[in-house]
């Protein structure tokens, strides 16, 4: 794989992570849910 494609695929997965992240932050009763739903499976 060429090390540029590899890097640029790297910055947009964490592009990708903060975005979730900030979702997260926006809707924490979300974010809650899912927590619950994990734990109780």
């Amino acid at each position: 794989m060429n090390a540029r494609l590899k890097s640029l695929l790297l910055a947009l997965a964490t592009v990708a992570l903060l975005a979730a992240a900030f979702v997260a932050y926006l809707t924490p009763a979300f974010v809650l849910d899912l927590a619950n739903r994990f734990i109780l499976c």
